[in-house]
């Protein structure tokens, strides 16, 4: 097993310094560095984590809470994280099934007792106080999804509203004015924010708001699937459906072509997300997208920056939405029969 000692001996320098390098507990020239890591690698060294740990009091491990990995929008942001994370040395530890405030709080203690120097949360269902009580007494925090006001500089978003008009505002464009909405789930703050950027962009284009037309989903596949269905059955009185996700778009597709409803001659339809699948839909899916790679490596970024006691003076801004267009959407060939 190779020594700190067999170390300081490869690069010429002494084991104090090799200990600084390793812990970076105290300046040291770059050129030193370079020749101590060149020796550890040569030599095939490894670094005791726990020994680093007893030193520095910081494990490396910065932990992400989430509520599955189920949905296709957590791969790609995990990847993202995962890559930024490791590119600085951090490892990334992640625990899923957090569904109540109670679960969320508990996996947060366990990973503080783990000693994990900073949480990723995705706050499904906390409020805004018991976020702020948790931000007292935990490890930094960086909040997925969701504002806090109090807590700005730890929040990383996309503007969920101006999605939401995005799409709104290019259906009516091509002469849609019965536009139906698919909203998530409305205990979930990017489900209230996607339906208030639906609610308001009709509101502002001077089109009707109909409760008729807005049925509550959950963000899943088969959500979708039901909320078409209902959509059906209340009323044939829209040509638009937009969905506040590709996963519920995609449910959606599937109960309009079982209505033998063609999209988009007779009914177009939008998504939000752009996950990968929503390309080879078909049609392919018209949809909202977000930023997801970039969002994971702010997430890395503002973690790491809390760990080193960097504080944003002010938050970062919210990352801008894009509207892709493709197949599944088409002017109205007629107005929308009853």
């Amino acid at each position: 097993m190779i020594t700190i000692k067999e170390v300081s001996d490869r690069a010429k320098v002494s084991i104090s310094t090799v200990s600084r390098v390793i812990n970076n507990t105290a300046p040291v020239k770059e050129s030193t560095r370079k020749r101590v890591f060149k020796a550890m690698k040569d030599l095939g060294y490894r670094p005791n984590s726990f020994a680093q740990g007893l030193v520095t009091n910081r494990s490396n491990n910065i932990g992400l809470v989430v509520t599955d990995l189920l949905g296709v929008f957590f791969g790609p942001l995990i990847s993202s994280l995962e890559r930024a994370l490791r590119e600085s040395g951090y490892n990334l530890i992640i625990s899923v099934e957090n569904y109540s405030s109670e679960e969320i709080k508990e996996t947060i203690d366990m990973l503080a007792g783990r000693r994990c120097d900073a949480i990723i949360l995705f706050p499904y269902c906390l409020t805004d106080e018991e976020l702020i009580a948790l931000k007292e007494k935990s490890p930094p925090l960086v909040l997925l999804n969701r504002y806090v006001p109090e807590l700005a500089g730890e929040c990383v978003i996309v503007d969920n509203e101006q999605g939401s008009h995005l799409a709104v505002d290019y259906l009516a464009s091509i002469g849609h004015s019965r536009i139906a909405c698919i909203s998530g789930p409305l205990g979930n703050e990017e489900g209230r924010a996607r339906l208030s950027g639906y609610r308001r962009s009709m509101e502002n284009l001077g089109l009707s708001y109909d409760k008729d037309l807005v049925v509550e989903g959950d963000f899943t596949v088969e959500g979708g699937y039901v909320a078409t269905q209902r959509l059906l059955k209340r009323s044939r009185d829209f040509t638009a459906i937009f969905a506040c996700n590709d996963q519920m778009a995609a449910g959606a597709m599937k109960a309009l072509r079982e209505a033998k409803l063609s999209v988009p001659e007779e009914i177009s339809l939008v998504g939000f997300d752009d996950v990968e699948y929503a390309s080879l839909l078909y049609p392919a899916l018209t949809t909202v997208r977000q930023p997801v790679n970039a969002m994971g490596k702010r997430a890395a970024a503002l973690a790491i920056q809390s760990i080193q006691g960097e504080r944003r003076a002010q938050p970062a801004p919210m990352f801008e939405p894009e509207l892709v267009l493709r197949d599944s959407v088409a002017p109205p060939k007629t107005s929308p029969a009853s």
